[in-house]
């Protein structure tokens, strides 16, 4: 089975039970630890991320960073995915973003344009993440989909969103959510 992330969750939790308490232990506790992934976004567009996430902190008057966003935008898409669980829909979904035209041509214009970005998500989501593009690959096929590729286009599409009108108050929800 193939790795769908670079931290390679889904690995962990194939391992076999290890045996005594302390290691049982370490184990869970492992599984519980967030991890670090790496994304790369488009300079323009991370730096519209850059004012979103200063407008936010400066609201909620708490720090708010790339990370928080991503983590946000990974919770919406994984509460969709449990509640209308068809991989394939959301594949063609993510086809669609992918080929859209501000991501193509971010994209195609090389890597000089993009800026790598960590992100910061607890192994379980990443695990959930990982599981929704074996599963997308189950319906689909062998994909290029990985589960940074995923939460890059996910952060693509919240921000085509918003500059083109669909999402307008978006802002404003994630500063009610956080002072409510």
């Amino acid at each position: 089975m193939r790795a769908y992330s670079e931290v390679n969750v889904m690995q962990e939790y194939l391992e076999k039970p290890p045996v005594g308490v302390f290691a049982k232990l370490i184990s869970s506790m492992s599984k519980k630890m967030p991890a670090d992934l790496e994304i790369m976004l488009p300079k323009r567009l991370f730096l519209k991320g850059e004012l979103i996430t200063e407008t936010i902190s400066q609201e909620i008057e708490k720090s708010f960073c790339q990370s928080d966003l991503v983590d946000l935008l990974t919770k919406e898409l994984l509460a969709y995915y449990s509640l209308n669980t068809n991989p394939l829909k959301l594949y063609r979904t993510f086809k669609e973003i992918s080929s859209s035209f501000m991501v193509t041509r971010h994209y195609d214009e090389g890597k000089e344009n993009l800026v790598p970005v960590t992100i910061r998500l607890s192994k379980k989501d990443i695990f959930k993440l990982e599981m929704l593009v074996a599963d997308i690959e189950e319906v689909q096929g062998e994909t290029d989909l990985t589960v940074e590729r995923l939460l890059e286009l996910q952060y693509l599409n919240f921000m085509i969103d918003l500059l083109q009108g669909n999402n307008e108050d978006a802002i404003q929800r994630i500063i009610r959510s956080y002072l409510s």
